[in-house]
């Protein structure tokens, strides 16, 4: 009768360490997507930016000979423009980037503080991962 009640145990411990693995792995791979979903953002919005002002100053390159002086200025204000919109997409993007970093990083700290020993086994067994594929090299 021991036997069942330990083996019983052994397999709600090997349970809640697979139900506990699963979780932090769908946490890993929802802050993975998250942070590629960012990125793919970051380049869109900078590459579509860019590709603006360099347009603009193409053309404001190829027609420089014709324009006049107000012409000249209302160029220069506008490009100035374009760069200070550029900055402001860059800051919008990285805040939401960083957003993306803390939402993660606040659902692996809640995580490791309802489960403080499963967390430290999970790291342990990571670590001794890590260390196997380092010492195949």
């Amino acid at each position: 009768m021991e036997n069942l009640n330990h083996t019983g145990k052994s397999e709600t411990a090997s349970e809640a360490a697979g139900n506990m693995a699963a979780q932090v792995a769908t946490s890993a791979t929802n802050l993975l997507d998250a942070t590629k979903a960012a990125s793919k953002n970051i380049g869109v919005v900078a590459h579509q930016e860019v590709t603006g002002l360099r347009a603009d100053l193409d053309n404001l390159i190829a027609n420089l000979a014709s324009f006049s002086e107000l012409e000249l200025i209302a160029a220069k204000e506008n490009i100035l423009a374009k760069v200070e919109a550029t900055k402001v997409a860059a800051r919008g993007v990285t805040a939401d980037v960083s957003q993306q970093f803390n939402r993660g990083v606040d659902v692996t700290t809640d995580y490791v503080k309802e489960r403080p020993l499963q967390s430290v086994g999970i790291a342990a067994a990571i670590g001794v991962l890590v260390g196997m594929l380092i010492s195949r090299r």
